[in-house]
């Protein structure tokens, strides 16, 4: 089941035992309604193809948007990360309906993941209650090395409506960009970290799809 849906296999099977239960034994209107909630459970935990897309190019890599979702902010040079004195942050929103897979942006290994509880933050907040101390904030940081070494971290911020992303990985496995490694139930907020070498190649209000969208191309490390 694992590749239609993030749910649970006993979850599915669970609701789908229901589903069958109730058109042998229900009248028409719950039939109605069991097969309307199962549509909207399965719309909502969706798992579609993403298609691979070479990450190299003459002059670096490309780094691929790891979900669906909407471009809210864009900020250069800031210095919230301390792996670099100054970094690019790009703010991405994911809505509740769309696809929760979480995909790898290029090929690379996880160098480090950590899960930290805190205050939760809607994903459709102002800018300035991202700009807390990241202490403070329920959060999720996963750092990943690409193939030339060029590092950058994925935040996802927890949403108060939400919960915490599944993640598969764990630090120093290695998978090939746009390979699904995780989902995000019910989405969330997830700031991407880029080094300052690197040029960002999306802007605000942009939406964006794993596999297709090129979120930055990263400079060789010099």
């Amino acid at each position: 089941m694992r590749r239609f849906s993030f749910l649970p296999a006993e979850i599915v099977y669970g609701v789908l035992f229901l589903w069958i239960y109730s058109l042998w034994n229900w009248d028409v209107g719950i039939k109605f309604l069991v097969s309307l909630g199962l549509l909207i459970l399965f719309f909502a935990f969706r798992r579609t193809g993403v298609p691979y897309r070479d990450t190299l190019k003459n002059d670096g890599e490309i780094y691929l948007s790891p979900v669906f979702g909407v471009v809210e902010s864009i900020r250069r040079d800031t210095t919230i990360w301390d792996e670099f004195p100054l970094t690019h942050e790009v703010r991405i929103s994911i809505g509740p309906w769309s696809e929760k897979g979480l995909y790898l942006p290029t090929t690379g290994e996880v160098s480090y993941l950590k899960a930290n509880k805190g205050k939760k933050i809607p994903r459709n907040a102002g800018s300035e209650e991202f700009f807390l101390p990241i202490t403070e904030l329920a959060h999720t940081d996963l750092v990943l090395t690409s193939k030339n070494q060029a590092k950058s971290l994925m935040r996802f911020i927890d949403c108060v409506y939400g919960q915490r992303p599944t993640i598969w990985l764990k630090s120093g496995d290695r998978g090939r960009g746009a390979a699904c490694f995780g989902n995000y139930p019910f989405g969330g907020t997830l700031i991407i970290y880029l080094p300052q070498n690197s040029d960002i190649l999306v802007f605000e209000k942009e939406r964006v799809v794993p596999g297709q969208t090129v979120i930055a191309a990263l400079k060789d490390v010099q």
